[in-house]
């Protein structure tokens, strides 16, 4: 349990409440965390509310408040957070105008409470030194208002390739990073956007069904640290974001031998060809379809009796595959199989049973709805199925409530499992080929590749981070797509902020968000 302070405004008019709360794990949504109110203490005194936010917390100690005394603004969070921007780069490398302090700001903000611009901004006046740890002028101070606050989005738009490189040489210096990872996502928005150029209907994946979207890219080293961050229409194919990646590394970051890691849905045929006319190589993985095409073409080496738990590799024409079968996954994918199949069988029955209770019901649409369940769950080629029909009793409920008998044609149905198209379906469970240019045993061993490969998922983490797990920048809310562009480079800074955070708690095994707590409630 915590104790959390949520505000909402209106105008110029804000809403505090104070809330005891705790978060749970609902074993019916696939195990997700939420968060539930226990009690509302917004009109509790503020000393039982310290006494019960210090007795969680397991200290020894309560402070009590006297009436007449008056708590400081916080300033633990934010001196890390400004100490962590100068580390990185951010305070100096951004310009001293009172738009680059505002961007900075609402970075802070997003890092310290994942808000709103209005939240941010009441958090800046009267909560937080902030603004002193930034060197506002008092002039400045008077300038901040729901309106200026805006102004923070607007300067990372219009300077995010400038603060993008400044921060780029200022971190890695004469040591730029030797691998880049790049990974896509998408982002959904709330509200009606009708001008904009940027939202629309795509791909989403985030699972939101009905909802119009961004699509993101970014760019990180080996470690996670974001490189730059690039936002797209949200019906933009990963693919065709790529190009705009190889343009930046080339023509903005003077980046040369280099490797690009991304995954197979990323880096096509066309791609590849850019990526050598550039000098640079490439690792990435081939779908399902490629390897069965490769293992199918006699004219090379791969054979499914390589696919094992030790890596393999083949090496031909320019390019070099590893080769690997993940039992884990092996035995994740059969068992997914398994309860498509029990799925499929507990549907056939259902709507056996609905079509011999329902006098009206059709053949045709009992068949209809199991070619769906079965197209749906893509056992077209595993699962067969035949219905035979025998008259029988149908009992049929009248509207008064009588029950008469009718003669029916019932349904039995038999369900099929093709055993030898079940064996060629499994044989490629679990196998993964790495696809890579670099082909100089002595420079890259195949476990390198392998493991500059994974590491795609600390991309993965920095998407988690920004959405979910910490800086929470969906859903949007902002109408420009201006502020759109300056809202997602702003998150990116946050993130790199956050990502030290995460090095330094780690370095002490302390928790992170407890940790943040804690600082927060340094006066």
């Amino acid at each position: 349990m915590y104790i959390a302070v949520t505000r909402k405004g209106y105008k110029d008019t804000y809403y505090e409440q104070i809330l005891l709360r705790e978060s749970y794990r609902d074993h019916k949504d696939h195990g997700r965390v939420k968060t539930r109110t226990i009690a509302n203490l917004t009109k509790q005194p503020a000393r039982q509310v310290e006494a019960i936010a210090a007795a969680l917390k397991g200290r020894d100690k309560i402070t009590v408040i006297a009436d007449n005394q008056k708590q400081g603004k916080s300033i633990g969070l934010s001196l890390i957070v400004v100490f962590i921007m100068k580390l990185l780069g951010m305070s100096t490398k951004l310009s001293k105008t009172y738009e680059a302090k505002t961007a900075l700001v609402l970075i802070a903000a997003r890092v310290a409470i994942q808000s709103s611009r209005i939240q941010a901004l009441y958090w800046a006046l009267n909560e937080d030194k902030i603004l002193n740890l930034l060197h506002f002028s008092n002039d400045e101070k008077d300038r901040l208002n729901s309106k200026s606050i805006y102004s923070g989005l607007d300067y990372m738009q219009e300077n995010q390739d400038r603060i993008e490189d400044k921060l780029f040489y200022a971190y890695y210096k004469n040591n730029p990073p030797k691998r880049v990872f790049y990974d896509v996502t998408s982002s959904y928005v709330e509200g009606d956007y009708n001008d904009s150029e940027l939202i629309t209907y795509g791909y989403n994946r985030d699972k939101k069904k009905g909802k119009a979207q961004i699509v993101i890219g970014l760019l990180t080293d080996e470690n996670g640290h974001a490189i730059s961050i690039h936002t797209y229409k949200g019906n933009t194919n990963d693919a065709k974001t790529f190009a705009d990646q190889l343009d930046k590394l080339k023509n903005r970051f003077n980046l040369n031998n280099i490797t690009i890691v991304g995954d197979g849905g990323m880096i096509k045929s066309e791609d590849i060809v850019k990526i050598k006319e550039l000098g640079y190589d490439y690792i990435t993985s081939i779908g399902k379809a490629s390897v069965r095409a490769l293992i199918d073409d006699k004219s090379n080496n791969m054979q499914m009796s390589l696919f094992d738990e030790d890596l393999k590799e083949i090496i031909g024409d320019d390019v070099r595959y590893i080769l690997r079968r993940n039992p884990v996954r092996m035995e994740e994918i059969r068992k997914n199989r398994e309860n498509k199949i029990l799925s499929f069988k507990e549907f056939a029955e259902n709507q056996t049973k609905r079509y011999n209770t329902r006098y009206r019901a059709k053949r045709e649409t009992l068949i209809k709805q199991m070619d769906k369940k079965r197209s749906d769950l893509k056992l077209t080629k595993l699962i067969s199925y035949n219905i035979k029909y025998e008259e029988g009793i149908c009992k049929v409920k009248k509207r008064n409530g009588n029950t008469i008998s009718k003669i029916k044609s019932l349904a039995t149905v038999n369900i099929i499992i093709d055993k030898a198209a079940e064996s060629d379906i499994e044989k490629p469970d679990g196998c993964y080929v790495i696809k890579t240019s670099l082909t100089d045993k002595s420079k890259d061993t195949k476990e390198n590749i392998h493991k500059a490969y994974k590491t795609l998922i600390k991309v993965e983490n920095a998407f988690k981070t920004l959405k979910t797990e910490f800086l929470e920048i969906r859903p949007l809310y902002l109408k420009t797509d201006k502020r759109i562009k300056g809202h997602t480079a702003l998150s990116m800074l946050a993130y790199n902020i956050v990502l030290k955070l995460k090095e330094y708690t780690d370095l002490c095994n302390l928790d992170f968000k407890s940790t943040l707590r804690e600082l927060s409630l340094v006066k």
